[in-house]
């Protein structure tokens, strides 16, 4: 795996679902998931997962076991979604502490909010 340089920076996709009362956010990349009852919350909560995972897979060396993809299932009702969002989340904003020079500076979230749930 090549290691980002400095400019560079890594794209999720996450894919948002409701059943019942919960929405249900699913990293395409990373195989996790959280729920909430608000879909700002998921939304926000979704982007800390992720930023926490980079952050400790380059502060332990331990890019190996990074990505883990979802199933596939989950991964076609990301790309049969019509309608996707695009969000760059800067991690100086997120951390108070120093980043590893090799953590790329941004985060790039792809969202895909959907009524499809192929999962839970």
């Amino acid at each position: 795996m090549a290691t980002p340089t400095k400019s560079s920076g890594m794209t999720f996709n996450v894919l948002i679902g409701k059943k019942e009362k919960v929405y249900v956010a699913h990293c395409l990349e990373l195989d996790i998931v959280t729920t909430s009852t608000r879909i700002k919350d998921v939304k926000k909560e979704m982007g800390e997962l992720i930023i926490a995972q980079v952050d400790y897979a380059f502060s332990n060396d331990n890019l190996e076991n990074l990505f883990r993809p979802a199933p596939a299932n989950v991964w076609k009702t990301f790309y049969d979604c019509e309608e996707q969002a695009e969000k760059r989340i800067k991690l100086k904003s997120v951390f108070k502490k120093k980043i590893n020079e090799f953590v790329p500076p941004w985060i790039i979230a792809k969202t895909c909010t959907t009524d499809k749930l192929c999962h839970v």
